[in-house]
């Protein structure tokens, strides 16, 4: 025998949902059986809920339980497996989140060091093209100086040259006086 809050019209309590839900019929928060219900709002016309079976009594104190009647274990299980599922999305979006992260501040430190180098190897490069310009100026002059030594070769020889033909003439005479005497 249905209580008065088990009440139903007689063509809901031959389907399965009424006969499942009278049958496992939910306790209210403050205590009292919960009623059986019909939604007539746009969004859910004719569903099924069950609520507290003091609303809308006058005078007294209702809990606001509401719960759809075909809210089952089977999607209460269904939701629990999604909220389990997310969960686990969520840590390994956290994890992957995480990981990037640290990539990230990888790269960072890597770029930081690239940019340390590619500056050292800028300053390299100055130094090297100061030592160059200095290693041109050193050529310059010793090719200045070499310059300055072949012309003293040449002169050296040509004062040789003069010499050895002074000693020449110089032998000849002294040869050509002997001999006239």
């Amino acid at each position: 025998m249905l209580s008065e809050g088990d009440k139903v019209s007689s063509s809901v309590s031959s389907s399965s949902i009424s006969y499942h839900t009278l049958r496992n019929n939910p306790i209210c928060n403050c205590g009292s059986p919960a009623s059986l219900k019909w939604s007539n709002t746009p969004r859910n016309p004719g569903r099924s809920f069950f609520g507290c079976s003091k609303y809308n009594t006058k005078g007294l104190p209702h809990c606001n339980f509401f719960i759809w009647a075909d809210s089952g274990k089977e999607i209460e299980n269904d939701l629990m497996k999604l909220e389990i599922e997310i969960l686990m999305k969520k840590e390994e979006l956290q994890k992957t989140h995480e990981e990037l992260q640290k990539t990230h501040e990888e790269v960072r430190k890597l770029l930081q060091l690239f940019r340390r180098r590619e500056e050292e190897v800028r300053r390299r490069e100055e130094e090297v093209q100061k030592m160059m310009e200095e290693v041109r100026r050193w050529m310059e002059e010793v090719r200045l100086r070499d310059g300055e030594i072949v012309k003293r070769e040449v002169e050296v020889r040509r004062q040789r040259t003069h010499i050895r033909i002074y000693w020449a003439v110089s032998i000849l005479l002294y040869l050509y006086l002997i001999r006239s005497h």
